[in-house]
């Protein structure tokens, strides 16, 4: 039973649509995870439709149906997947790269328009990532296994978020599994110690 969830604002964005993709992936894990969400995302997305239906009517450019009927069909469209990916298996499909004695990282979306990146970390239990802040928001949901910092412990389907203001330095737990989360960070991390300086021009984090 997940006990750390997005934040209302931010499951309100998931539904207006106004996250980072890479954010949204990490919502939408969590929703296939947590039945509470999904029913806050369910009221969102009817409070939403119900504002649309009583908004006032706004005017339209006179060839405005045209240019969107013109636009149909306008380039490939990713088909839905089958099931929402919520095991490590089903996200880890690259390759894991070193970051330090215990821990990895497999980029799954290089940093985007929005400046935001999605990727998959593995520590093993008992290792600390080095400390570091944070020059963008980041939202994290846990896979496997559990990692604790200076805002709580998180097990699998939880989910931890942070912005500029956080400085943490999260902990794998000694669960008897590695610790694995998915997670989608814009801007950069601000490293605190000479391997989180060193790695970060390297994998752009």
């Amino acid at each position: 039973m997940t006990s750390h969830h997005p934040s209302e604002a931010t499951l309100l964005s998931y539904v207006a649509g106004s996250l980072p993709a890479p954010h949204a992936i990490v919502v939408r894990t969590h929703l296939a995870l947590c039945g509470a969400c999904r029913g806050t995302v369910r009221l969102g997305t009817m409070l939403g439709g119900a504002m649309i239906e009583d908004a006032a009517p706004a005017a339209m450019a006179p060839d405005a149906l045209e240019r969107t009927l013109a636009r149909i069909g306008e380039g490939p469209r990713a088909p839905a997947p089958a099931r929402i990916p919520t095991t490590v298996e089903e996200f880890a499909t690259g390759r894991w790269w070193w970051l330090g004695p215990g821990i990895r990282l497999m980029p799954l979306i290089r940093r985007d328009r929005d400046d935001a990146r999605l990727d998959l970390i593995r520590v093993a239990p008992g290792v600390a990532l080095p400390g570091h802040g944070h020059t963008g928001t980041e939202i994290t949901c846990v896979l496997q296994g559990a990692f604790g910092d200076e805002t709580g412990q998180y097990h699998a389907g939880d989910v931890a978020e942070g912005d500029e203001d956080l400085d943490h330095q999260p902990t794998a737990l000694d669960t008897g599994r590695e610790c694995v989360c998915l997670i989608a960070t814009t801007g950069r991390l601000r490293g605190h110690t000479w391997l989180s300086r060193l790695v970060q021009p390297v994998f752009g984090i």
